[in-house]
């Protein structure tokens, strides 16, 4: 692996943070990476490589599809993990995407999963994720993972993560005015638990064209490459990608964690300030698993588009 590091585990923040430059044309400021609940069961992951920079997010499982004792949405993230440090390093978006598609599909078929994964898709392994191409200087935006280009800043959410997540509020805060408490809502939300049989259905709308609430995944089944966001990363502009763990993202790693942190005060249920289809479960440090870096990359194009 040589000096690409992949990040599984928990990460120190901070301007340094112990990560060295991976090259000579990449700089590296800042990263953090925290499981919801513990290292082990984070379902975000990271990337750095010479050529690629990545946040990876794995979906939240919807069933009880384990493998190996580990989640579907762990299972993606590493996968996309592993495809991408695989990637040819001028390799174009639609390639890309056919080769971390590709890795996942393998996968189903390698251990005997495909005709389950068809007519399953709440069991399909799912993630979505940002990643940034040093040759082509493009980031790469699938799904709901943010990418923040200088004073541009993509979010990029489902349409559908919105209704639900109006319905998980609206449904606890009628618990609320029966009687529940604060914490009988956190400790068993049954919001989520009204919501989920959808959520676990909403499968079916991903990278499905012919769907009015469609919207890409990595899940092993083509994507529509309309439905990735495509940005040009201009010269001297600092990059930051971090998962939708982050309901705001800003230019730096503190200010970033210090409006989670409020966020979490204030509106721990998410279910006022920052509407979520999950809130902050008790035993928890957040509503989700969240990944952050922020690095500037040095020098010119490496690549230039006939």
């Amino acid at each position: 692996m040589g000096e690409e590091k992949a990040f599984l585990g928990e990460a120190q923040a901070g301007n340094g943070c112990g990560l060295p430059s991976v090259a000579e044309d990449l700089s590296v400021c800042e990263y953090f990476l925290k499981g919801k609940s513990s290292p082990e069961a984070n379902e975000d992951g990271l990337w750095v490589g010479r050529h690629f920079v990545a946040v990876i997010d794995g979906t939240t499982s919807k069933s009880s599809f384990r493998l190996e004792g580990k989640t579907s949405g762990w299972w993606a993230m590493e996968l996309v993990r592993e495809a991408v440090s695989g990637l040819p390093a001028d390799v174009s978006m639609p390639d890309a995407m056919r080769d971390i598609t590709r890795r996942l599909h393998d996968f189903y078929v390698a251990r005997g999963l495909l005709e389950m994964m068809e007519a399953h898709p709440d069991r399909r392994l799912t993630a979505c994720g940002a990643i940034y191409s040093h040759a082509r200087r493009e980031v790469w935006q699938v799904g709901d993972c943010v990418c923040r280009i200088g004073s541009l800043c993509s979010y990029n959410p489902k349409k559908v993560d919105g209704i639900m997540a109006d319905a998980r509020a609206a449904f606890n805060e009628v618990m609320l005015l029966e009687g529940a408490t604060p914490q009988e809502i956190a400790a068993d939300d049954p919001g989520r638990n009204l919501i989920l049989p959808f959520l676990a259905r909403q499968a079916r709308l991903q990278n499905n064209r012919q769907a009015e609430y469609g919207f890409p995944a990595f899940d092993g089944f083509p994507i529509p490459l309309e439905w990735v966001n495509v940005f040009p990363v201009g010269e001297g502009e600092e990059v930051v990608l971090a998962s939708d763990g982050y309901p705001r993202v800003f230019a730096s790693l503190e200010q970033s964690e210090e409006y989670l942190r409020n966020l979490l005060e204030e509106d721990p249920l998410c279910m006022r300030k920052y509407k979520s289809t999950k809130g902050l479960r008790p035993g928890h440090c957040s509503f989700d698993d969240r990944a952050y870096i922020r690095f500037r990359p040095l020098g010119k194009c490496l690549l230039k588009e006939k």
